[in-house]
């Protein structure tokens, strides 16, 4: 955590940054409502996650191993996708920007 001192001069430039700009707070929380937002991520983990599964049917079918790889590639970049997401939305949780539940 931050020493007193530190506090002290944390709070002293951002009444600075307050009085210089004061509609940069406006901005900033607006920027950060609009990044990312983890519904759309979500969302498009799912899809990859049912392209994947798709791909993995057809190449199991067809007994094609290209197939299979493409399916493999797929299914893992959801799954990354969707552990970036929920590291993303833990992040925001622990630091009390937003409910982890979103």
């Amino acid at each position: 955590m931050l020493s007193e001192h530190d506090r002290r001069n944390l709070a002293s430039i951002e009444e600075q940054l307050r009085e210089q700009a004061p509609d940069l707070e406006l901005l900033l929380t607006r920027f950060s409502q609009q990044a990312a937002p983890p519904r759309v991520g979500r969302r498009m983990s799912w899809w990859m996650s049912l392209v994947g599964i798709a791909l993995l049917a057809v190449a199991l079918g067809l007994r094609n191993a290209d197939l299979l790889l493409l399916s493999a590639v797929v299914l893992f970049s959801a799954a990354a996708w969707w552990t970036v997401i929920a590291t993303v939305a833990w992040t925001r949780h622990r630091q009390g920007r937003e409910p982890l539940d979103r």
